[in-house]
């Protein structure tokens, strides 16, 4: 919802939406940028003031303000005539007849907010609207535990609606629509935080709204194989958000498949993969779900897929039970190489040839000791104290390096076998 005023309302209770706006965006003790002017207009804090009307702002907030009904229609419909979202969320209204009172009075409604109200009863109008109110695309009834009749008796006097936001309402089961009736403009759906453990309960959805592209369902404790049965009633559902919730199994992931239009998925809070590095479980889910192109927010680039797909092959090439999708898999990359397991660390020894005047030793050295301890190694060697000599490296460039650190560590010269040192008499 775009920002609105957020000035905190009348702590009066079981006052109407009228008082409320009057109280918050009108109330001259309360709004020092209200000015009263005739014959010019002015813009200023969002309230517009033109020929001695008063129009309010697009965006609406009253929350928290203890709404319980409309108040006066004619001044209500007066001033919200440009309103176009209302959010109302929790307030104490919990009569139908009052909030259609309200959307009655703002013709050019988009956005109605009444999450958090209590409206936990059968709608019952009188009288009944006698227009609907199309001009209305979304529509928010999270935590008002409404029923699903009358959450259908909404659809059908608002005709417009294409999001509907239906959480936190404890929905255990869902009613088919009467009459096997559908809603085809519903596209969006969000159903987080209910009690659906099942996907065959979500069947009813499908069938209520055949064109629903985005389902969520954040928190549900769902878990289980999906069944080509439930979705053939979701002909059209390519974005899907499954965070928190309980699937149990890559096999039950891989089912995701049977979903004809899915492409954009998100699976984060997962507790089965949970343990998985990032990047691994980020190739396991795009490599089992062939036709995703975003997961978890991102998009899935081709080079992306073939990457996650081959890596797939590899993490299942030596288990003795394989998934179906790698055998899948194989057919289209054939049978790949391991990848080979390239080391970083450096060796603990090499072989290498120490040269003194006319003498040549060959030797395993430990490269990590010091070049003071590998020097003072080789006075047995020269006949001489370690104070007496110079030690170089030379390196496989040809270039003589002076070892004149004491305490640095062989191995920081990238020594290989066939490393060459020549040590050096002084001659004081």
């Amino acid at each position: 919802m775009a920002e609105a005023i957020t000035r905190t309302c009348s702590t009066q209770y079981d006052q109407s939406v009228l008082k409320a706006l009057e109280s918050k965006y009108l109330d001259t003790d309360h709004n020092e940028d209200y000015i009263k002017t005739a014959g010019i207009q002015i813009m200023h804090n969002l309230t517009s003031i033109k020929a001695g009307g008063i129009t309010l702002p697009q965006c609406l907030a009253l929350n928290y303000c203890h709404i319980s009904k409309a108040g006066d229609a004619g001044r209500l419909h007066e001033l919200c005539r440009r309103v176009r979202e209302l959010d109302i969320a929790e307030n104490d209204l919990k009569d139908w007849n009052e909030v259609v009172n309200i959307i009655n009075q703002i013709p050019h409604l988009e956005f109605l907010n009444l999450s958090s109200n209590p409206l936990n009863c059968k709608m019952d109008l009188h009288p009944r609207p006698t227009t609907q109110f199309t001009s209305l695309k979304r529509l928010a009834l999270n935590n008002t535990k409404v029923p699903w009749e009358t959450t259908y008796d909404l659809l059908d006097i608002m005709p417009g609606v294409e999001e509907l936001h239906l959480s936190l309402n404890d929905y255990r089961n869902i009613p088919s629509t009467p009459n096997n009736k559908t809603y085809p403009q519903l596209h969006m759906l969000q159903f987080n935080e209910n009690h659906i453990s099942q996907w065959e309960q979500l069947c009813p959805l499908g069938r209520a709204f055949p064109q629903l592209t985005s389902l969520i369902l954040i928190g549900n404790k769902i878990c289980g194989k999906i069944t080509p049965e439930v979705t053939a009633n979701f002909p059209k559902l390519c974005c899907l958000n499954l965070t928190n919730t309980c699937m149990q199994s890559w096999e039950e992931l891989e089912t995701l498949n049977n979903f004809p239009a899915l492409v954009d998925v998100r699976l984060q809070g997962i507790p089965f993969c949970e343990n998985m590095q990032e990047k691994e479980r980020r190739q396991l889910c795009i490599a089992r779900l062939g036709n995703v192109t975003r997961l978890n927010g991102s998009q899935v680039k081709d080079t992306e897929r073939e990457d996650a797909e081959r890596a797939f092959i590899r993490y299942y090439m030596d288990s003795a039970t394989k998934p179906e999708r790698y055998r899948l898999l194989i057919g289209r990359y054939g049978h790949i190489d391991r990848l080979a397991e390239v080391s970083f660390r450096p060796p603990d020894s090499v072989k290498c040839k120490v040269h003194f005047e006319n003498h040549t030793k060959e030797l395993s050295v430990n490269v990590k000791q010091t070049c003071k301890e590998f020097k003072k190694s080789f006075t047995e060697f020269t006949g001489l104290r370690s104070n007496q000599y110079r030690i170089y490296y030379k390196d496989f460039g040809g270039h003589m390096i002076m070892l004149r650190f004491p305490d640095k560590l062989l191995y920081t010269f990238n020594l290989k076998d066939g490393a060459e040192f020549v040590l050096e008499r002084k001659y004081f």
